[in-house]
């Protein structure tokens, strides 16, 4: 019998774990990816335990590790004072409670640590430049229909596997009309060198800044070299897109009566990127036949939990070892959506509600701190044992 051969749509962190792991599974994986080149915007990624075990398991923490930070902590701040809500150890206490290590890294290295693992798999085809057009089903066979410049070509699997983002062209054929939606949000991103700030704020600690309609999260990237900032804000311009340009005057408009130390890091930046931020309401369905999802093309969700890239790895895992165990591609595929689908609707749910939570105003905002002060930085975290404790 022939190597079964899995068609991978997008490069990406959720794209680049599933061919890793479909070829640790005896799959042969081709991946497909519209842009020339495999390169991730500049921003940072959390990924917690749940998502670590996988990496361990997909043989590249080692590799990720190299250029991650392992914060020493993580603290709750008030914007507007400054002071500490509350906080929580992390490192080796959050390791040995959860069972793996809570990392943070730059986007961009995550992504560049999988390409290079996954272009050492002879099982691996990674094509570049190529655009989903379209797909078919029959005989056993998935043909998907590809732009390549002005050229076309088609390429014939057992399977395909969207993982090609918000703005999934798999999702496109299979639901037409389920569209991400719009949260009212932006989120602004930068990252900094270290060195630009006080050694208070350029420490391996997470810290998360709430305030009224806004929050702020900064922590190091870089093996330390450099800090990645978040600013979440109000934003009506429903316009999709990675790369564009923030004012910082217009940032800095909804921090005004921000503590000296949240200001310190939002005014660091010359340059801020600024996404306006969607979701995907759960869909009825994943996929039928050959076909799936994968990823935010499944599953967007807000970044309130920092669990959107961790959500595609896992997805990547249970995506291989079904289709490992199963008699036939269409079972094992429906069993992945089954095992998956009521798990990263939940993890939505969770961040749709953080959402609310963080930016709480008035009466609400103090009463929220309140308890969190009671409940300590341990609690918050135990909060989400559901979410960290989480194995394949």
């Amino acid at each position: 019998m022939s190597q079964r051969h899995i068609l991978v749509a997008g490069a990406g962190i959720g794209g680049l774990a599933a061919a890793l792991a479909l070829a640790h599974a005896g799959f042969r994986v081709s991946v497909t990816e519209r842009a020339g080149a495999i390169e991730e915007v500049g921003a940072g990624v959390q990924l917690a335990a749940n998502a670590t075990r996988c990496l361990v398991a997909l043989g590249v923490y080692e590799r990720v590790r190299d250029m991650a930070v392992e914060p020493a902590g993580f603290a709750v701040m008030d914007g507007r004072n400054g002071r500490v809500i509350t906080r929580a150890p992390m490192g080796a206490a959050a390791q040995a409670r959860f069972g793996g290590p809570f990392i943070v890294i730059h986007r961009a290295d995550l992504q560049a640590a999988l390409a290079a693992a996954a272009r050492e798999m002879p099982a691996i085809d990674i094509r570049l430049g190529r655009t989903v057009r379209g797909f078919t089903q029959a005989a056993g066979q998935v043909s998907v229909q590809l732009a390549r410049g002005e050229g076309r070509e088609t390429l014939e699997g057992d399977a395909l596997v969207g993982a090609d983002g918000l703005r999934s062209a798999v999702r496109g054929v299979l639901h037409p009309n389920a569209r991400p939606s719009f949260r009212h949000r932006a989120a602004w991103r930068a990252t900094v060198p270290a060195s630009a700030l006080p050694a208070r704020l350029a420490d391996p600690v997470t810290r998360l800044w709430l305030g009224p309609g806004a929050h702020l999260v900064s922590y190091p990237v870089k093996a330390g070299a450099a800090i990645n900032l978040v600013a979440v804000t109000p934003d009506e311009r429903e316009v999709h897109g990675w790369n564009l340009e923030g004012l910082p005057g217009e940032l800095l408009a909804h921090y005004r009566d921000w503590s000296a130390d949240a200001l310190a890091l939002l005014k660091t930046p010359e340059h801020w990127l600024r996404w306006a931020l969607f979701d995907l309401d759960p869909l009825p369905a994943w996929g039928t036949g050959r076909v799936t999802l994968l990823g935010d093309a499944a599953h967007a969700m807000p970044p309130f939990l920092a669990q959107g890239a961790a959500q595609a790895i896992e997805d990547a895992v249970v995506l291989a070892n079904t289709l490992k165990e199963a008699s036939d591609i269409p079972a094992g595929l429906r069993r992945y959506e089954a095992l998956r689908q009521p798990r990263t609707a939940r993890v939505q749910r969770a961040a749709r509600a953080m959402d609310r939570l963080y930016h709480l105003a008035g009466p609400a905002r103090i009463a929220r701190d309140l308890v969190m002060r009671a409940r300590s930085g341990d609690a918050v975290l135990e909060r989400y044992r559901w979410i960290y404790d989480w194995r394949a």
